[in-house]
């Protein structure tokens, strides 16, 4: 058979001898040392997963819900729209203000620019006729009156001259105004009441933009559509829901401690925590807040615990309601073997460390060999966590790479407290 050819031809020497282009180079990985630190006795305690944020998302106006472009357990970046509203008979009242508004806005500017020249080259035209007919009926008057006085003239011809003359001096009087005000353009009262108006028209056109705006419902912050209150075609009553929004990238662990061990718990303490429902992954959250007041039947007082949410294809590794066990250091602080999270390969039965055996130094590089160890984990502290069993002070651990090894593989790595 061809597979016990292959294999006879492994353990004979008919295959030739290997030779040192047949061994794989060294993996480049980090390494550390396992250190003994000062760590409080960790004890584990049942907590359970709560989002950081969760908002039930309602309307602020009346309507028929015509999109509901969202499901249960979408993703939704905040302000995205979630539902949209009827809003056709305010788009119509929109257009209609905006026209207004344009129409306000061109008497303003009309206001603002003042006489045209046409219509001022037509006032003093007028001014000018009229005085060129007062100076004529001025100098007829003149003559006439010398005419009188040698008897050739009456006294009702010089009267109506006269007449003639007023009756022209105040058509004069009257075209000089006119020019005068065409020449002053509209008064500053004028002109302020169209820029109230615009202003009145303009504060119109935004109440309507604000309704709008409110008839489409949006994320307040980026998190997952965990439940919906309605369907599309429903009518939405100001102040209904819409849809719950939870915030899952940074979530909280809410554990009970008993008031035995409220004392030795600290704030931004470090805390290592397990879930049945992510093996595969370290987690290490801090305590964020200690509720000042217990429960009144468990004597027992609410710790929230921070930590970072991991997203795979989209889905929170992480949800909601979840049980997790966190080792809190509520005990009396002790010397323990420790190791940055990060050494941690986790997934399997139990959680391992890639130790560094027979390893061989050359300046600042070394290599070595790897093996897998089981350890047995306590509490966390400042990014370490503690190692029960399995390791001891002064151990090579792999902390990155360590997920593409395997068992007996060479690395090289450049040796823990130099500079890199």
């Amino acid at each position: 058979m061809p597979f016990l050819a292959v294999t006879a031809c492994l353990w004979t020497s008919s295959c030739g001898p290997l030779t040192l282009a047949d061994t794989p180079p060294p993996v480049p990985v980090v390494a550390a040392t396992a250190a003994t630190m000062p760590v409080a006795a960790g004890q584990a305690f049942v907590g359970t997963v709560v989002p950081a944020r969760t908002s039930d998302v309602g309307s602020a106006v009346d309507g028929r819900l015509v999109e509901l472009p969202i499901v249960d357990g979408q993703h939704v970046r905040a302000g995205a729209p979630i539902a949209q509203l009827l809003r056709g008979l305010l788009e119509i009242e929109r257009a209609g203000a905006l026209a207004e508004l344009e129409r306000r806005r061109q008497v303003l500017a009309e206001m603002q620019a003042g006489s045209r020249p046409e219509e001022l080259d037509q006032a003093r035209a007028i001014v000018a006729g009229f005085e060129a007919r007062s100076e004529y009926a001025r100098s007829r008057l003149t003559r006439l009156g010398r005419l009188a006085e040698r008897g050739t003239s009456t006294v009702d011809e010089v009267q109506d001259a006269q007449t003639e003359l007023n009756a022209i001096d105040a058509q004069l009087r009257g075209s000089r105004a006119a020019l005068a005000l065409a020449e002053a353009g509209p008064r500053r009262e004028q002109v302020a009441q169209a820029a109230a108006a615009v202003a009145v028209q303009e504060a119109e056109v935004e109440r309507i933009d604000d309704q709008l705006a409110k008839h489409t419902i949006r994320a307040p912050f980026d998190g997952w559509v965990v439940e919906r209150f309605t369907e599309q075609g429903q009518w939405v009553s100001r102040g209904g829901l819409i849809a719950r929004i939870a915030e899952l990238h940074r979530l909280e662990v809410e554990v009970q401690v008993p008031e035995s061990s409220i004392a030795g718990l600290a704030v931004n303490a470090d805390v290592r925590l397990e879930f049945d429902a992510a093996p595969g992954h370290a987690w290490i959250g801090r305590v964020a807040r200690i509720v000042p007041q217990a429960d009144l039947l468990s004597r027992s007082f609410p710790v929230e615990v921070e930590l970072e949410n991991r997203v795979e294809n989209g889905v929170p590794v992480l949800k909601a309601g979840m049980l997790a066990r966190a080792w809190l250091p509520v005990g009396r602080a002790g010397n323990a073997t420790a190791v940055p999270k990060d050494a941690l390969v986790l997934g399997g039965p139990r959680p391992i460390v890639y130790r560094i055996t027979a390893a061989a130094a050359a300046g600042d590089m070394a290599t070595g060999v790897v093996q897998p160890v089981e350890v047995t984990l306590g509490g966390a502290v400042e990014g370490n966590v503690e190692v029960r069993a399995g390791l001891s002070p002064g151990d090579l651990v792999v902390i990155r790479g360590n997920e593409r090894l395997r068992p007996g593989m060479a690395v090289s790595f450049r040796q823990p407290g130099r500079p890199q």
